[in-house]
């Protein structure tokens, strides 16, 4: 399970070049290449300066800089270990060396890594956050808190710190702290709110009445918007003149279910004179999620399949006889995306049960996967035809809610289950997403959602014993 690297995430090793040594000279060719990602020759320059040097500690350390970019996180990590045996004062080195063991979900040997860059570097204010990051994956609440509050200290203009510390405070049932540092994520785009709305000349609302129209905007991804789109409901219970913006596959069905809100699409204007204030979805959680006891009877169940039924869906399903599980096994997040999804073999071994219908509710092209389980397991993940499940949100909710169960992983399709009520097995990675909470099993945000966690990190195949389990024991496919 990898994490797709961030711009930002790399320290390039360089040093001052004296053109005059050929190990330099090829060192610094490298590094051209790499710039322009052309790996494989900077790789081979890389070597080569060391053919002429080896005890040049740049080129081991450049060498993994280009397999961290390929992805190539084992070797790049006994790369960065050669290149710190030749300098162990270098702190680029070490920081590196984090970066690639966390890629390689090695949380503590990152942790590790990044103290030791920062005895040599302490205020190197990236250290200080993927340490704090390392300490979050590995549950250590204090410590993550104390590393981010020591980062706010290095950076005080930079929300992120404050941001980051609030999903700790949400995760662990802090509330009413969490959603008000929540905010500093609305700051230099860290939430990414849709372009225009924040920080305009309109007027934030402050959860006071008024007399005039709100606009509630979408950010984050579809996920998020789903899930904080369970709001509009509490909403809507102390104010009705509201117009929304969402992500454009959530129009209609936004639309279908809020028939007293006027729904625009992402790419949509919506004329400035229409309303007097605004706020994001996400934002409306400090008012209707502060507490505990706001969270009781409160999940939103009415999403509504559609105005119009698809003829393709209920073929499909007309045809099919004994019990229908939706299955949905892959994040396309670059935040953690590989993390929280479930590889071919670990999905081959739930689609191994028998008397069960797995329907594919997996967006994105993910067909190859499907041909490789179908090898693996003997079994096939059946498709609906000419349904495009990756844009036609009605859609797919009509597929949910013909199926007797939805077994996903954390992604926007397990958020539309739950957020339809329906009977929905979320499989969580052992530092799942804040919303899911610590140590609940049942989903505080929604009814009828049971979660799985890992017990420990990077154990899938001990949550995909207890799908197995529960659905080879139950009487779900008798």
């Amino acid at each position: 399970m990898v994490k797709k690297l961030s711009p930002n995430s790399l320290q390039i090793s360089k040093k001052l070049f004296s053109l005059n040594t050929i190990a330099d000279t090829y060192n610094h060719k490298g590094l051209k290449f790499l710039e322009k990602d052309d790996y494989e020759n900077a790789i081979t320059c890389f070597f080569q300066s060391l053919d002429y040097d080896q005890n040049y500690s740049h080129a081991y350390s450049n060498i993994g800089n280009a397999l961290l970019k390929k992805g190539n996180y084992d070797e790049a990590v006994k790369m960065f270990r050669d290149a710190i045996k030749l300098d162990k004062k270098n702190s680029v080195y070490h920081f590196n060396l984090g970066v690639a063991l966390t890629q390689c979900n090695d949380h503590k040997g990152a942790v590790n890594a990044y103290k030791e860059c920062l005895k040599i570097e302490p205020r190197n204010k990236l250290a200080v956050k993927f340490l704090a990051n390392s300490y979050k994956d590995l549950k250590m609440f204090p410590e993550a808190l104390k590393t981010y509050k020591k980062l706010e200290k290095l950076d005080p203009k930079n929300p992120e710190a404050s941001f980051l510390q609030s999903k700790i405070h949400i995760r662990n049932g802090r509330f009413n702290l969490g959603w008000k540092m929540y905010e500093h994520g609305l700051k230099n785009n860290i939430r990414k709110p849709f372009a225009g709305y924040y920080n305009e000349t309109k007027t934030l609302w402050d959860g006071q009445p008024f007399d005039g129209t709100l606009l509630v905007y979408g950010e984050q991804g579809l996920g998020d918007q789903i899930n904080f789109g369970t709001l509009l409901k509490d909403l809507l219970n102390v104010k009705q003149d509201v117009i929304v913006k969402v992500d454009e596959r959530l129009k209609e069905i936004f639309s279908n279910t809020y028939p007293e809100i006027t729904v625009y699409g992402e790419d949509d204007t919506v004329p400035t004179k229409d309303y007097e204030k605004y706020i994001s979805l996400a934002s409306l959680c400090k008012f209707f999620r502060a507490h505990t006891d706001d969270f009781t009877n409160t999940q939103f169940t009415n999403y509504v399949i559609g105005k119009t039924e698809n003829p393709y869906i209920n073929d499909f399903f007309n045809k099919i006889s004994g019990f229908k599980i939706g299955i949905s096994w892959h994040s396309f997040s670059t935040f953690n995306g590989e993390t929280r999804s479930l590889n071919t073999d670990q999905l081959s071994k739930i689609i191994k049960c028998r008397n069960v219908n797995f329907i594919n509710i997996q967006y994105g092209n993910v067909l190859k996967q499907i041909k490789e389980v179908k090898l693996l397991s003997g079994n096939e993940i059946l498709k609906v035809p000419f349904t495009d499940i990756t844009r036609d949100i009605n859609s797919l909710a009509s597929i949910i809610k013909k199926c007797d169960l939805i077994i996903s992983i954390d992604n926007s399709t397990a958020h539309l289950s739950a957020s339809l009520g329906h009977p929905t097995w979320v499989l969580l990675p052992y530092s799942a997403d804040f919303r899911w909470m610590e140590e609940i099993t049942p989903a505080i945000w929604y009814q009828n959602t049971t979660l799985i966690r890992q017990e420990k990190e990077n154990d899938w195949n001990s949550v995909v014993d207890l799908v197995c389990n529960a659905i080879d024991n139950s009487e779900l496919n008798k």
